[in-house]
């Protein structure tokens, strides 16, 4: 079995786009804008199972909104900091449409890795790759009802 396989086995049923994605990544073009990562943001992430990143740019945005709560709306007041908050917002979410598809690729590229070192037989290979490729909507669900649940709670 050809490394395209496992490849194909990790991306399933978007598997055309991503191998044109990882053409691009190997020729050198590293930063191909993701539509559907600007415009899910973090649930791109989770539903792409890429769990360390989402907790990463989760991590970031929420210091970030802390800062402007505690910090930014003494300094420039309760409307000023609302633009500031919509202006990070949409520079965040244009950062994840370019980083999107680059740290895809590198998570695919560790998978594959990973299934090598673990597994000496193929089939075990094509197993892990599929359990951890593809995609899954357990976390945007379990995110979604936490978003939810916290509106109704304030």
């Amino acid at each position: 079995m050809d490394k395209i396989q496992l490849y194909e086995t990790f991306f399933q049923k978007s598997n055309s786009y991503y191998q044109e994605q990882l053409k691009y990544y190997e020729q050198g073009k590293k930063w191909r804008f993701n539509y559907s990562a600007l415009i899910f943001g973090v649930f791109w992430f989770l539903y792409r199972k890429m769990y360390l990143e989402f907790f990463i740019i989760f991590i970031f945005y929420y210091l970030e909104t802390i800062f402007e709560n505690v910090v930014l709306t003494k300094l420039i007041g309760m409307e000023q900091t609302k633009v500031v908050n919509f202006s990070v917002t949409i520079v965040l979410l244009i950062t994840l449409g370019i980083i999107g598809n680059n740290l895809y690729i590198k998570k695919t590229n560790r998978t594959l890795k990973n299934a090598e070192k673990k597994y000496s037989e193929i089939e075990k290979q094509k197993e892990y790759i599929a359990k951890k490729g593809g995609t899954s909507y357990i976390y945007i669900t379990f995110l979604l009802f936490l978003l939810i649940l916290s509106v109704f709670l304030n």
